[in-house]
């Protein structure tokens, strides 16, 4: 399962992959989502006064940790519809937005 973490620069390490566009303090785009990083590209984002970005992480949990990560927000989308009454596209809107929070819908 992948998850997204802020990591400080100096923690990043080449060969992870960014979890979200990387811009600097005028909002001009460096790197997009996605881009593996490089030596080269992590010393760039140093000297362009990039402190943290956002990295994805695969995560390796175990049977018990899944079905805790699965009840959890299973009971938490339960709260958000309980309003939605029977509605077919609300209960497939719920099935999609627990398989997002699951990390299954990237």
């Amino acid at each position: 399962m992948k998850s997204v973490r802020l990591v400080p620069l100096e923690q990043v390490e080449a060969g992870m992959r960014l979890a979200s566009d990387v811009c600097d303090d005028n909002g001009y785009p460096l790197l997009s989502a996605g881009t593996e990083l490089k030596d080269s590209l992590l010393a760039s984002l140093a000297r362009r006064g990039v402190k943290q970005v956002q990295v994805e992480v695969e995560e390796q949990l175990t049977d018990e940790e899944r079905s805790a990560r699965r009840e959890a927000a299973s009971r938490r989308l339960d709260v958000l519809f309980r309003r939605s009454g029977d509605s077919p596209l609300m209960g497939q809107l719920r099935e999609t937005l627990l398989r997002y929070r699951l990390g299954g819908g990237r």
